[in-house]
This record gives structure tokens, sequence and C-alpha cells, in this order.
């Protein structure tokens, strides 16, 4: 029988309450509310229907006052303020779930994590896609050798609406290209070597907030010598569309081609003959009823699963799947395509050093940080 847990919740945007949704859904109690903004607690405490729950505007006086109450915090405050809002629960050795990513800039993502250390029983990062069940598949389908040797990667995001005007972000690569940056990370089990990208315009497209663009490519290689491309873009407007390109030397796997949103989610694995694989299976998305944000029924049960995975890691005291370690490599991609974008896609080399220090200093060489 698994315990009931006490959660705290900093941060109560539209994620923050689809967080705070699924958890109370699952069993489980929130006894503590948290954000910067006083009207936004209000908000989710009626949204949540949290009853008489303690109130907070700051996160280190939650940490303070919730130790040794709570079992866990859920932080989804602008990407921005993370960091910042992640520490004292880290001093307060309470479990935190934080939303990806660690920070909008580098430079703080690294001094954060060398302030907490590498600890991978800290943090687990809201980085939903590595427990999504199509995604899981298509992994495993690469691992049977099924697509033969990978020649090509593409990962596609695209979202309907544009943010709203509430939405803190340094820019649509830095925002979006996370997810999926992370994603061809995990699914290509190597790290990139070298990232360019460009931004764009469109037309007809009106954003309450600047992004420098709705649309970015951002293409990539390995050292394997894979070629690889994150299609990013706010302005697709037939519905949420989540797609990934595995193509090999020997078939292809196309998961998630747009066929209607909420809906199925195919996993097509083709033969060199042009036929379906027998292991090519489609998952359901789910129907949330009601008002939602665009991205939910496509990964509601990998978010579901996030966090069952991040209470038994803390019930068995076992390191949490993905850490602050992992999603600094997903910040060191993006932060490249950020910059290369911004000086005319300028190609930009990337080293994955294992140790912490030695890989800030790659980072600094390579341009991605600017030096002391």
């Amino acid at each position: 029988m698994h315990k009931r847990f006490k959660y705290g919740v900093y941060g109560l945007g539209r994620i923050g309450k689809v967080h705070g949704a699924i958890v109370q859904e699952q069993g489980h109690q929130i006894v503590a509310l948290g954000d910067d903004e006083q009207a936004a607690v209000a908000a989710a405490k009626e949204e949540l229907k949290a009853g008489d729950v303690k109130t907070f505007n700051d996160p280190a006086h939650m940490a303070q006052e919730m130790v040794g109450v709570i079992d866990a915090v859920i932080i989804a405050s602008h990407t921005k303020n993370h960091a910042n809002d992640a520490l004292p629960f880290v001093q307060s050795r309470i479990p935190i779930y934080l939303e990806k990513p660690l920070t909008d800039d580098l430079q703080e993502g690294f001094a954060f994590v060398e302030a907490i250390g590498q600890d991978p029983h800290q943090i687990q990062i809201g980085l939903q896609r590595r427990y999504d069940p199509a995604l899981l598949h298509t992994k495993k389908l690469i691992k049977a050798g099924i697509v033969g040797e990978i020649r090509e990667i593409r990962c596609v995001l695209r979202d309907q609406f544009p943010p709203p005007s509430t939405y803190s972000s340094r820019g649509l690569i830095i925002d979006m290209g996370i997810h999926v940056a992370d994603e061809a990370i995990v699914l290509l089990d190597e790290f990139p070597n070298e990232v360019w990208a460009s931004v764009y315009h469109t037309r007809a497209y009106d954003s309450p907030i600047d992004e420098g663009g709705d649309t970015a490519f951002v293409t990539f290689t390995t050292p394997s010598q894979v070629l690889g491309r994150l299609d990013l873009s706010r302005t697709h407007a037939s519905g949420y569309n989540n797609e990934t390109y595995i193509i090999g030397s020997e078939g292809t796997i196309h998961t998630g081609r747009f066929a209607g949103y909420p809906g199925p989610i195919h996993v097509e694995a083709w033969r060199p003959d042009g036929t379906l694989h027998p292991d090519s299976k489609i998952f359901e998305m789910a129907y949330p009823k009601g008002k939602y944000p665009e991205f939910l029924p496509r990964f509601d049960h990998a978010y579901r699963l996030a966090h069952q995975q991040f209470r038994a890691k803390i019930e068995s005291g076992t390191a949490f799947a993905v850490t602050q370690n992992e999603v600094l490599d997903a910040q060191v991609f993006v932060e490249a395509a950020h910059r290369s974008a911004e000086h005319g896609g300028v190609h930009y080399r990337l080293q994955r050093v294992g140790n912490l220090r030695e890989y800030r200093e790659a980072c600094i060489a390579n341009g991605l940080i600017d030096s002391d």
C-alpha cells in the first residue's frame, strides 16, 4: 500500500495547476499553494478546490514553514525563476518535481547544479516525453534494430496557439526546443556535436509576447554522423502536433503523425518493401473535459506516469531517472540553437564532458556562456 503524499505546489500558472490536479486525482493531498502573485494563488485554490491550505508568496517561506509537513513540492513557476525557487527546498531536503528547464540562462543553470551538487535524489525534472508510452515504444523499436543504422531523426513540435500573455519566454527555441532536444538525445543515446538554427515570423500570426519568431528549424549532427532536425512552431492551426521520424538504413519509424486532435497516436515502423512492421502500435490520447492546456490530451498519460515514478523513487530511496544533470544537456543543446538563430545560423560546436566544471569550461570555449 503506497502512502498518501502531502504536496506543496509553487508556481500556479497553467502547468502548475495541471500538476496539482493530477496528483489530486491520483489520491494525494495538496496542503500548500504558492506563487509570487497572490491572484494566482487565489485562482488556483478555487480551481483545485484545495480547501484550507497554507498559502505563500515566497518559496523560501514555504520551504521553511512546510519542512516536515510536505512529502514533496512541485515547482512550476516562470522558467527564469526555477532555480531560485527550487533552492530553498533543496536546502530543506524536500524532494522536488521541477518543471523544465533549470532556468532560462545556461550560466545560471551550471551555477545551480554546482551549488546543489549532482546527487540524483534531490530533483526530478518535468521532461514528460521520457514517460510517454508512444515514445517509449519508439525507443524500444530503435533498440530492437528494426530500422538498422539511424541516418536521420526529425522531432516536430507545433503548438496551435500562441502562449498566454502571462507567459515568460526568453525565446521560441529556448522554450519549445527543450522538450524535443531532450527527446532527440534520449532516442539517439547520443549528444550533438554541432548545431545551427534559424527562426522566422510567418504570416497571419499574432502573439501577446515576443519570442523572436513563431517558427524555428534547428539542425544538428552527432559524433556517429546522424543528421537531426527539430521543427518548432506556434502556428499549427489544426491542433497540437508532436511527431518524430527515425529514418534508418533498413526502415523508418514515424511516431505521432497528425490524425486529429485529440486522436490516436500512431507508432508506425515501415519496412524496406513499404509494408508496416507488425510491432507498429496505436496509443490513445486522453480526452479531458472542460478547458485544458492544448498539450494535455497528448501528454496527460506521460505526466501521470512521471508523477507515479517520482513518488515511487522517493519511497524506495532510489535515484530519479531525469535530474538536474540530464536536463543540463538539453539546455546546452537549445542554448547553442538559440545563439545560432540570433547570429544568422552560425554553427556551434558542442562537447559533453562528465566533469561539471570542465563541461562549463567547454561551453565557454564554444561560445555558449560568456566568460567570467
